[in-house]
């Protein structure tokens, strides 16, 4: 696929999300709604196919809120707002010209080693602040890479009092974090997020699910979310099939609903327990074009899911 084959799928993409009743569908922008709905900009950011110009920021934007979604998960990469053309004003601009938000913000790193503490903790308050610049309060917090599979309990306890100290910085900022179980992470089986679970405090540290992940690692999205449904502060929602090969989990993702993800089942429990909060849909391996996959995904949510919370 040229340039010119791209741009025309784009532009095809972009008359569906116009003409087939998406747009306008999406979760209600009332602030007191309790499900808000986001997608990655990881999808967009990260796409790379021969031949294919890098997509922009602001086409990204303009496909989200063409489906009517509430926020974008945005972490920025150094000098990312320069290159796309704007400054941290401007796209906040363009998100409320599009009535949208930053929903959170991935915040990763070497928690368990104290010798990178002071460095993490620099980078966690500029986060912070740039949360805050957004009307924005979500730290998804991504485990360390596993490493000896021998030193993964040694690492999850050295992780866990450094932990509970970023979530009590946040919480004096009115800010929140969340646990996000990852595969090639040492927070990837039902064991290991049990584990980081009782070594942290609930007063400081949440979770954040990400479906996908929990299922490839070998758990259940369901067992989780109901295990933990008193520590829920912020979703990743992502479908997922087969036998995970370690290191590679692209070619397990599907968008939602194309997968083994029981997401109608996590979604009667957010009703049961009256979740209130985000739910980002985050794609970040895609056989389709990102217009597609994330209207693919959304055409699932707005036919399923939010006929079960509402």
């Amino acid at each position: 696929m040229d340039r010119r084959q791209f741009v025309k799928k784009i532009t095809v993409a972009s008359a569906v999300l116009a003409g087939a009743g998406i747009a306008g569908q999406g979760c209600s922008s009332e602030p007191e709604a309790n499900i808000r709905w986001s997608m990655g900009w990881i999808l967009w950011r990260d796409f790379r196919r021969a031949n294919v110009p890098n997509i922009p920021l602001s086409e990204a934007i303009k496909n989200m809120a063409d489906l009517g979604l509430n926020g974008v998960e945005y972490t920025p990469r150094p000098d990312e707002l320069a290159a796309h053309g704007f400054t941290r004003e401007s796209f906040r601009d363009l998100l409320t010209e599009n009535k949208m938000t930053v929903a959170g913000n991935y915040f990763g790193g070497n928690f368990h080693d104290p010798a990178r503490h002071d460095d993490i903790l620099a980078a966690f308050r500029n986060t912070l602040a740039n949360l805050k610049f957004y009307g924005a309060k979500n730290v998804i917090i991504g485990p360390p890479g596993r490493g000896d599979e021998a030193e993964i309990p040694d690492k999850i306890r050295a992780m866990s009092p450094f932990l509970n100290e970023l979530g009590r910085i946040a919480q004096d900022e009115g800010m929140e974090i969340g646990i996000h179980p990852h595969v090639n992470t040492i927070v990837e089986t039902p064991s290991e997020i049990d584990m980081s679970m009782e070594l942290t405090d609930p007063r400081y540290v949440g979770m954040v699910p990400d479906t996908g992940h929990i299922d490839l690692g070998g758990g259940k999205s369901v067992e989780v979310v109901r295990k933990y449904k008193d520590r829920l502060n912020y979703f990743h929602l992502k479908d997922a099939t087969g036998v995970f090969e370690r290191p590679r989990f692209g070619p397990n993702l599907r968008e939602l609903g194309d997968g083994d993800v029981d997401f109608p089942g996590v979604m009667a429990i957010l009703k049961e327990i009256g979740f209130k909060g985000w739910l980002n849909v985050e794609q970040d391996y895609t056989e389709l074009t990102p217009a597609e996959s994330a209207i693919r995904s959304m055409k699932y949510i707005n036919a399923t899911l939010k006929p079960i919370y509402t």
